[in-house]
């Protein structure tokens, strides 16, 4: 370049000549992926289901992984650098959001249940008090030819509070059962967070029988055995002066808001548990929505962890029980605030569903440094919508 100018050249070709020899070969240097990609045909089919578990599988970002996938059959190398320049020729994504078609009483069920949620003051209810229930079937690893392929499990949470008489943090999760029948039954409190790595004989003996159907009263059953001793025991003894709240989809269960039996079992103790439904044709109302439960996914079993000595169906339950226990207490805090700025849009909506998802509507940043709210103050633009409800 030196050399250049002393013999008279000009500035503009001198920078063309430099940058020509500089273009590609500065900055972050290229990862090569091809030996990965070479791998997924390797890989048995429930480790590559979803690109959560191919990555899990490969050791390979699930970003880095969607655009190699993408971008197969052009260039298997993709780095920070790169992926500016190919972005224009990538196809663009489809994003296919089905919502319901709200009726005038939907939206008005709706804008009812999220003033139930508000303060006079304007801000949403810290909801420590509620509890929240989904259920969810999952896929059996191994053979796709067998006549049973699939087990639902119910979730349970809570949102996570300090427990001011056990002195220590509670970290929202309550548990999660399988929709299973042991033969002979299995003595209470086998399946725990502490033992879901151990294997116990007695349990390699037993036979599970998968319930195909799930009818009210398996509903009324699990709810009654495992979800409500469940919340007698883990969530802080303060909050028997309040009503408890289960909430539930009333489209997937067929309980009523009054069931007696349900109503006897949470009423003991000095608890005051009670079931509520959430209004029809909303999913975006509950925190163990979709996008919750990946964390979670069914076919997201390490290799490593897996014990042969163990049937199909308790290698999936340990397996779920395995990934539930792992769910960071900082994601299910966040999922309450999720859903308190959901209600807010669907204010500002006026009931309806035609609006941005909320997903990440909370930083991890504001917790870091204690800024995180306890409760979202609703704006006042959404309060002035609900006036006349």
């Amino acid at each position: 370049m030196k050399v250049s100018l002393d013999v008279g050249a000009s500035t503009d070709v001198v920078l063309k000549q430099v940058l020509s020899r500089k273009r590609g070969n500065c900055g972050r240097k290229k990862k090569d992926y091809s030996a990965a990609l070479e791998r997924v045909k390797q890989l048995p089919l429930n480790q590559r289901g979803s690109l959560r578990a191919l990555s899990s599988a490969l050791g390979v970002p699930r970003t880095t992984l969607f655009r190699l996938l993408r971008n197969e059959g052009t260039n298997n190398s993709i780095s920070a650098t790169d992926h500016q320049e190919t972005s224009l020729e990538l196809k663009p994504t489809i994003a296919n959001s089905i919502k319901a078609a709200l009726s005038d009483k939907n939206k008005k069920e709706r804008l009812q249940f999220c003033c139930s949620k508000m303060q006079p003051n304007g801000v949403f209810d810290n909801m420590f008090n509620m509890v929240h229930i989904n259920t969810k079937w999952c896929s059996l690893p191994g053979n796709r030819d067998a006549k049973k392929k699939k087990i639902m499990f119910l979730i349970a949470v809570a949102r996570p509070q300090w427990d001011a008489e056990k002195q220590q943090q509670f970290d929202g999760k309550l548990g999660v059962w399988p929709f299973v029948v042991a033969e002979p039954p299995l003595p209470l409190g086998t399946y725990t967070e502490a033992n879901a790595l151990s294997v116990d004989p007695s349990r390699i003996s037993r036979v599970f029988r998968v319930l195909e159907t799930i009818t009210k009263r398996e509903i009324q059953a699990m709810i009654t055995t495992s979800v409500i001793p469940a919340i007698k025991l883990k969530l802080p003894s303060s909050l028997r002066r309040v009503p408890v709240l289960i909430q539930m989809d009333n489209q997937q269960v067929r309980l009523t808001a009054d069931d007696p039996i349900v109503a006897e079992h949470g009423s003991t103790g000095g608890w005051n548990i009670r079931v509520q439904y959430q209004p029809a044709y909303s999913p975006e109302l509950v925190v163990l929505n979709h996008g919750f439960l990946k964390s979670i996914y069914p076919e997201m079993i390490p290799p490593q962890l897996r014990c042969p000595q163990l049937p199909l169906v308790e290698e999936l339950i340990a397996g779920v029980e395995r990934t539930f226990a792992a769910l960071p207490k900082r994601q299910i805090n966040d999922a309450f605030l999720t859903l308190q700025k959901t209600m807010e849009c669907i204010m500002l909506a006026g009931g309806s569903n035609d609006f941005e998802s909320q997903e990440g509507a909370t930083k991890k940043s504001l917790q870091n440094d204690g800024s995180l709210p306890v409760s979202v103050l609703c704006k006042r633009e959404a309060l002035l919508c609900v006036n006349p409800f």
